[in-house]
């Protein structure tokens, strides 16, 4: 996002009680106590997709920017014991800033909103996923002003702090710290400087926070509202009154089986919706290179969608899973093996485990070709 500010410089853009009220004895602390409470956001649009940052604030709740929220058609979120989806209960363009309900608990060490400004100078961290990692990721820095215009793409002026910690695309919605392990801000964007005809370049120690003030403010506000409907991109199976609940069986009963299953129902509902780039992170990159590409992949599915997945036996080491499931899946005569409309297939998926989440890694079918059901 861009800001207009001076003619030679842009921005872009990239509350519960403690449980513990004792301060850390160093960001390296800080950082682990908080860890469990930050989550990679997936987000799909009609016509594009991206990601951020968030962090826990409540039961089921999640405060990421607004930017990284507004339009979305499917949220996903990545954390230390899974995948789960989200959806939209707040957003403020104002403060950018918004607020997710998610289906899945995610921890019960809500991280706590600052509700006064910090000093000028006052050391924090930011935690975060910057550039698409899928590990999280800690920088320090002070906090350099406490009040900044910006103004994003033409969008209503912000009242920002200045940071000079290291902030890049990803980190957009994740929490600022600072050294009890309180959030004092969210991270907004940084500023890019333009010199002549000259691509921009990230300006150095400028990057815009929306103070924890103001999330504590919209928190009070936003908690007990009701889900917003996300981004309608036009679902193709309603055309045919298809109903699109998954069924979900864990025979199982190895430790991780949920997990795995909540990973697997991630992405058979975002299939089911249309929502193929959000299927899409659910694969690890090995699988995805193997793929070539959302568009090749999906294209393959036809009028395919799943209804019901059955987890039979989990095998393998703690990082990585052979999973052995029963699929039932719908689809037009004319896209069905031996025309079929609906079939059961027996797929072990390989699933890895990738910063907390459990990816998809490889898919075979054993036993050939699906039955009929």
């Amino acid at each position: 996002m861009t800001a207009s500010a001076p003619p030679t410089s842009t921005a872009e853009s990239p509350s519960p009680t403690p449980t513990s009220t004792a301060s850390p004895a160093s960001w390296a602390e800080v950082a682990k106590q908080a860890k469990p409470a930050v989550v990679r956001i997936d987000v799909v649009t009609c016509d594009a997709r991206w990601m951020g940052s968030g962090f826990v604030v409540g039961d089921h709740l999640v405060m990421t920017a607004n930017h990284v929220a507004a339009g979305a058609s499917a949220i996903t979120l990545q954390f230390a014991d899974g995948v789960t989806r989200a959806r939209i209960v707040g957003l403020d363009p104002t403060t950018d800033s918004a607020l997710l309900r998610t289906d899945d608990a995610i921890t019960d060490k809500a991280l706590p909103l600052a509700r006064a400004l910090p000093d000028l100078g006052e050391s924090v961290g930011v935690l975060g996923f910057p550039l698409q990692t899928y590990e999280l990721r800690f920088t320090e820095g002070s906090v350099s002003g406490l009040h900044e215009p910006v103004s994003y793409d033409g969008g209503p002026e912000i009242d920002a702090m200045v940071t000079d910690s290291a902030i890049n695309g990803g980190n957009s919605g994740g929490p600022v710290l600072d050294s009890s392990g309180k959030v004092i801000g969210l991270v907004s964007g940084h500023r890019l400087w333009v010199t002549g005809d000259r691509s921009p370049e990230p300006a150095q120690g400028q990057g815009y926070l929306i103070p924890g003030t103001d999330l504590a403010t919209n928190l009070d506000r936003w908690r007990s509202l009701p889900e917003q409907p996300l981004a309608d991109c036009g679902d193709p199976y309603d055309a045919a009154g298809a109903e699109r609940t998954i069924e979900v069986n864990v025979a199982s009963d190895d430790a991780v089986a949920s997990d795995i299953a909540r990973s697997l129902l991630v992405h058979g509902e975002a299939i089911n919706t249309g929502n193929y780039d959000a299927a899409w992170q659910v694969f690890t990159r090995r699988m995805q290179r193997k793929l070539q590409s959302v568009d090749s992949w999906s294209a393959g599915l036809g009028t395919s969608y799943w209804k019901g997945i059955s987890i039979q036996r989990v095998t393998g080491s703690a990082a990585a899973k052979v999973v052995r499931t029963i699929l039932r899946t719908e689809q037009s005569a004319e896209n069905g093996h031996d025309g079929q409309t609906c079939s059961v297939w027996v797929i072990d998926y390989g699933m890895i485990r990738v910063a907390g989440a459990w990816l998809i890694n490889s898919a075979k079918s054993p036993s050939g070709p699906p039955t009929a059901c």
